[in-house]
């Protein structure tokens, strides 16, 4: 009797060699459309962005804004400043570190009230982020 078909042999040298190849498929994939997507401005970022600095304004007790520095003065003595550098919103606690917060920046703005923050980032994009960061309890700011 000679019945045609595969034996087990057969279909596990054939998985082996489809294995083989598929595994070297990504470096032949073109991944430059990753490298792109971290040039822009990415919303998520963002809203860890107003988290961080929502903890930071609402633990203050006095706030200062120059030029495109945000400082947060903490009842422990601790100065966090949230500033522009090149590209990149950076985080600093008393003028030490270099913690980035938030990525692709053209420009970015504080308006400061005793009850809150007005934010305004530019992306590099040109697309215009806004929020506004309430505090708890009165703050005093610096002019």
């Amino acid at each position: 009797m000679n019945s045609r078909g595969f034996t087990l042999l057969e279909m596990l040298v054939v998985l082996a060699v489809v294995l083989l190849v598929v595994s070297f498929l990504p470096l032949l994939l073109d991944v430059r459309w990753l490298h792109d997507k971290q040039n822009e401005f990415q919303p998520l970022e963002w809203q860890v962005f107003l988290q961080q600095i929502k903890s930071e304004i609402r633990e203050a007790k006095e706030l200062e804004n120059v030029s495109t520095t945000l400082y947060a003065y903490k009842p422990t003595g601790e100065k966090v400043s949230f500033e522009m550098y090149g590209t990149l919103i950076r985080r600093r606690v008393n003028g030490q570190g270099n913690e980035i917060v938030l990525q692709n920046v053209s420009n970015v703005q504080y308006y400061l009230a005793t009850t809150g923050v007005q934010i305004t980032v530019t992306a590099i994009n040109g697309k215009r982020y806004e929020a506004f960061v309430s505090t708890f309890f009165p703050v005093r700011v610096r002019r």
